[in-house]
């Protein structure tokens, strides 16, 4: 079995995790840091758009304010997302491209299957039958409802993908902080959230954070065949996450470059 980096759940601002995510990634690209699995959960909550979306169409950005929640552009792909920190857990994924390969995932989508089914082997172990879906990206499902989207970037033979597992949801908010599409009103959306989408949380069995996170690190050491040896940031990454915050993920001209 292969050696990877775990990294316990932590508690992050939206900017020092969007940086940490891609800090870790140059460094598996530079062969400077180990293949890593990491949990995270955001502080404030935090809204995030894919790296192709308009800032303008997506967030209602006087709300945001008036929260005091974060916003961030992330490098990956998908929709924009709104990280609740009472109701959600976030993992990423970073290694090779080949290292998936090599298990047989040659296709992105089996790539991001691959990856995913890390969250189902971990939550059958308490007791959750899952499955997976297609919205709008790969999507994860409990009793046909939407619990985890996810994300990908490929750059330079390696891959971070990022998720969310909703613990629970709160549509109104949601839609307080999103913008629903042009011609279909907040109404309308906070119901298709209900209708369509899961928190885990109270189907889980006297529920403990940290059992939770247990379980999806054994899920991902058997669906991915490795063995996951708990670690900590390495000093380089914070020195390069910390730039990144200060020249992208904090700067207008990121936040704002499809405006």
């Amino acid at each position: 079995m292969k050696n990877w980096r775990f990294l316990p759940l932590e508690v992050n601002n939206g900017f020092l995790n969007m940086a940490l995510d891609e800090a870790i990634l140059q460094n598996v690209i530079r062969k400077k840091s180990p293949n890593t699995l990491r949990f995270y959960k955001w502080k404030p909550s935090t809204a995030s758009i894919g790296r192709n979306q308009s800032l303008s169409a997506e967030i209602n950005i006087d709300f945001t304010k008036e929260k005091k929640f974060n916003v961030v552009r992330r490098i990956t792909g998908g929709g924009a997302i709104f990280h609740d920190e009472y109701r959600e857990i976030t993992y990423s994924i970073i290694c090779p491209i080949k290292f998936l390969e090599d298990l047989g995932a040659r296709k992105v989508i089996e790539q991001y299957e691959l990856i995913t089914h890390g969250i189902l082997t971990g939550l059958q172990i308490l007791g959750l039958e899952t499955e997976k879906g297609l919205i709008h990206c790969p999507a994860i499902l409990l009793d046909g409802k939407k619990f985890s989207g996810n994300a990908q970037v490929r750059t330079k033979g390696c891959i971070l993908q990022h998720g969310t597992i909703l613990l629970d949801i709160d549509p109104d908010l949601m839609y307080s902080v999103l913008k629903a599409p042009e011609n279909i009103g907040k109404t309308r959306m906070v119901k298709s959230v209900r209708s369509k989408c899961v928190g885990i949380k109270d189907h889980i069995l006297n529920y403990e954070e940290i059992k939770l996170v247990n379980s999806l690190k054994r899920g991902f050491g058997n669906a991915l065949g490795i063995e996951l040896e708990e670690g900590s940031l390495y000093k380089n990454e914070i020195k390069l996450a910390k730039k990144l915050i200060k020249d992208k993920y904090s700067n207008i001209n990121w936040l704002k470059k499809y405006e």
